[in-house]
């Protein structure tokens, strides 16, 4: 199997969060007490992706990262599409791709 990520193919490093960035949204959302309606992100949780397709693909920092804020953070539903389809994972995580959805 071809490796699915490649720095400066298919994805660049300059894509991820830096620890600046990662720190000024953990700040904010502690000043918000750690709860939101919704989050957007391109990628998914670790655990999320797991439920997406097992051992299909592989965590890293970022999902690793986004696991962290899955676990801390309160939130109503979680928004993503890296994965290229339309579908609710469970209650609160949706991947979207293609589809249009209204929320509120």
């Amino acid at each position: 199997m071809l490796p699915y990520r490649i720095n400066h193919v298919s994805w660049w490093q300059q894509e991820l969060p830096s620890q600046e960035e990662m720190e000024e949204e953990r700040k904010n959302l502690a000043a918000h007490g750690n709860a939101v309606d919704f989050i957007v992100t391109h990628c998914c949780a670790s655990s999320t992706q797991i439920l997406l397709g097992g051992s299909m693909y592989r965590p890293d920092a970022a999902t690793a990262y986004l696991e962290e804020i899955r676990q801390n953070v309160r939130f109503k539903k979680w928004f993503f599409g890296h994965y290229h389809d339309n579908r609710n994972v469970n209650a609160e995580e949706i991947l979207l791709y293609e589809q249009i959805i209204r929320i509120s």
